[in-house]
C-alpha cells in the first residue's frame, strides 16, 4: 500500500456511494419525477382548457357580433319601412286636407253664390217696390206729364240717401 491508500476501502466507499445514489434515485427521484410529470400534465390541461375557452369566447363574440349586425340591419330596414309609411300617411293626410279644403271652398262659394242671389233678388224686389211706390206717388199727385222727370228725381234722391 503505497502512500497508505487502501484500495478495498476506496472500492467499498465507491460501492456505498453507488448504493446511496441508487437508493436516493429510487426513493426520491422517482416520486419527484412523477410529481413533476403530473404537475406538467395539469398545467398543460389548464393551458388547453384556457385555449379552448378563449376559442369558444371568440366564437361566441363573433356570433354576438353577427347577431348585433343582423339586429342593426333589421332596425335599419324597419326604420326605413316606418319612414316610408309615415311619408305615405303624410301624403294621404295632405291629400285629404286639400280635398277637404276644396269641399269647404266649394261649399263656401255655393253659399256665397246663394247669398248673392238672395241679395240680388232682395235688391230687385226692393227696387221694384221703390219703383212701384214712386209710381204710386206720382200718380197720386195727379201730374202725369212730369211722370218721367219725377221718377228720375225720386231715384236720384234715393241714391243720395244710400
Amino acid at each position: 500500500m503505497p502512500l497508505g491508500i487502501d484500495f478495498v476501502q476506496i472500492l467499498l466507499h465507491l460501492f456505498n456511494v453507488i448504493i446511496l445514489f441508487g437508493g436516493l434515485y429510487y426513493i426520491l427521484f422517482g416520486p419527484v419525477k412523477k410529481f413533476m410529470d403530473q404537475r406538467e400534465e395539469h398545467y398543460r390541461q389548464l393551458d388547453e382548457e384556457k385555449t379552448q375557452a378563449l376559442a369558444d369566447a371568440q366564437k361566441m363574440k363573433e356570433d354576438y357580433d353577427k347577431q348585433l349586425q343582423a339586429s342593426a340591419d333589421q332596425i335599419l330596414v324597419e326604420k326605413q319601412k316606418a319612414t316610408r309609411e309615415i311619408q305615405e300617411l303624410r301624403r294621404q293626410k295632405v291629400t285629404e286636407a286639400q280635398e277637404e279644403a276644396r269641399r269647404i271652398i266649394k261649399k263656401a262659394e255655393g253659399e256665397g253664390n246663394r247669398r248673392k242671389e238672395e241679395i240680388v233678388a232682395g235688391a230687385r224686389e226692393e227696387i221694384s217696390n221703390l219703383i212701384a211706390d214712386a209710381a204710386d206717388k206720382l200718380l197720386q199727385d195727379g201730374d202725369t206729364d212730369d211722370f218721367y222727370d219725377a221718377f228720375l228725381d225720386e231715384v236720384e234722391r234715393g241714391a243720395e240717401h244710400e
